[in-house]
């Protein structure tokens, strides 16, 4: 079987301390990573933020707009779209999102730091406004003045993202605990590796956080909270797509500081005013009743977008009811429900999901033909991501080999039927993680997390560059543990 580099990562104890919260480097594969706690109000976190983490905030704000520049846009205008874009967004982002904004501010500029308002709502617009996917209604997001600036339609470059998530548990795990992890592929090799960091975040009358992504974006890419609940992300285009609702980064962060059981997650995501598509998977791996009769793990995948939110728990009948009617009207299911694991890349099984979907040649854009296993190998994220984390999924329940058909490697191999445990996940993970097949040279996994809630543990991954300049994506760059125990001691 394919092995996955794992080291455990060791919270030094010498600290950068300010007020309640403290700021570490931590050795790991991939390089120094900084950890960051904050705690308190909301204002007072940011405060502690802004002191300890100012600089990383500043240097990935001017990253992510360079990177919307690298389009062919002046500063100006990117700055123009995404502050237009967070207006749209801004009337529903909880109102201590905003005061910790104004902490972050106050401690950066207290340290000499030229941080602004601005550039955390770039941070936060960038990172919720990459998948959109009417490029031509980016004139909707510009002043009249900045228009006139522009002589052709820009060209933000969409490319094919494939995030991939699952989680398993039950009668597939060891011990029938909740194993699960969160993939990001995203322009790669931009710098973006630099800034880094994990953040804990403990606000008072709140459940704690740890958040795994980027200085700056203080809501949450991927994460754990002290209840054993998870989040994990993808992006999937579609054409019901409208940005005045809930950021997704502050949507994640939220559900995660206020779910103590999946069906407080579900309620969550099921009630939000939602914007572009995105798939989400929450997975509850029940920590406190780990050993007792009453132990139970659970987990569900969301497809959203602007007008829709259908949830799907294991084995779910509606997943087993997906199904696309060739133009020779041919049906043909590709729904793959499983019992005691859920997962999704980018394809959509829900009715109505589905028939808004533009990526993996779904049936809201007028020219695509609806399959979901798309009009070449390496075009659809249903053959190169979410059949593969099945078939592996399979796999090791039936002892059977495995060959990821992308690469033509085995990464499984024949023998007796076993269960998953932490390694077998990060295999899963590291498999489907893309690196450069079918994609562009610039966009591949740039982190990857794998979480073992019920055990209080996650593994964190992101891209790197070593001295010659050689990159690698995130799992190939090697896991960092934790452990929810040393990230959480104040």
């Amino acid at each position: 079987m394919l092995t996955v580099c794992c080291n455990t990562a060791r919270i030094p104890g010498e600290k950068k301390r300010f007020g309640r919260g403290w700021i570490a480097e931590c050795d790991t594969p991939f390089g120094a990573t900084p950890v960051l706690s904050i705690a308190g109000e909301p204002e007072e976190m940011g405060v502690q933020y802004g002191v300890l983490a100012g600089s990383l905030v500043k240097r990935l704000s001017s990253k992510l707009v360079a990177i919307f520049a690298s389009a062919g846009l002046p500063e100006a205008v990117v700055r123009n779209i995404l502050g237009n874009a967070w207006e749209r967004m801004a009337p529903f982002t909880p109102e201590r999102y905003t005061i910790e904004f104004d902490g972050i501010v106050k401690g950066a500029n207290q340290e000499g730091i030229p941080l602004t308002i601005d550039d955390l709502r770039c941070i936060v617009a960038a990172t919720n406004f990459d998948l959109y996917k009417r490029e031509e209604r980016i004139f909707e997001f510009l002043d009249p003045e900045i228009i006139q600036q522009l002589q052709a339609q820009p060209d933000l470059g969409n490319g094919p993202l494939q995030c991939t998530m699952l989680a398993v548990w039950g009668k597939r795990t060891v011990d029938g605990k909740m194993f699960s992890f969160r993939n990001l592929d995203w322009l790669s090799q931009s710098g973006m590796h630099e800034d880094r960091i994990i953040t804990v975040m403990r606000q008072d009358g709140v459940i704690p956080v740890v958040s795994c992504g980027y200085a700056g974006v203080t809501g949450c890419l991927a994460g754990m909270n002290a209840e054993g609940i998870t989040l994990s992300e993808v992006g999937a285009f579609s054409v019901s797509e409208e940005l005045n609702g809930i950021p997704w980064t502050f949507l994640g962060r939220q559900v995660l500081e206020k779910s103590s059981s999946l069906d407080d997650a579900v309620r969550m995501i099921s009630g939000a005013k939602h914007t572009i598509g995105y798939n989400y998977l929450i997975a509850d791996g029940d920590p406190e009743r780990f050993g007792t009769p009453d132990f139970s793990p659970r987990a569900a995948v969301f497809e959203t977008n602007h007008s829709a939110c259908e949830v799907f728990f294991d084995n779910d009948p509606k997943e087993a009811d997906a199904l696309w009617v060739a133009p020779d009207g041919t049906v043909h299911r590709y729904g793959l429900p499983v019992e005691h694991a859920v997962m999704r890349a980018d394809t959509a099984f829900g009715k109505t999901t589905r028939a808004l979907q533009a990526c993996d040649d779904g049936p809201g854009e007028p020219e695509n033909t609806g399959n979901p296993w798309g009009r070449d190998f390496c075009g659809s994220t249903y053959t190169t991501c979410h059949r593969p984390m099945y078939d592996m999924v399979r796999a090791f329940e039936t002892g059977d080999e495995y060959v990821f058909p992308v690469r033509n490697t085995r990464v499984i191999d024949k023998g007796t039927p076993r269960k998953i445990g932490f390694q077998e996940i990060m295999v899963i993970a590291a498999t489907v993680a893309h690196n450069t097949e079918c994609l562009a040279d610039n966009d591949w996994n740039v982190m990857s997390v794998v979480y073992a809630p019920t055990d209080g543990k996650l593994a964190v991954a992101y891209e790197s560059q070593d001295r010659q300049g050689l990159w690698k994506n995130a799992p190939d760059s090697g896991y960092a543990l934790f452990t929810l125990g040393d990230l959480m001691a104040d």
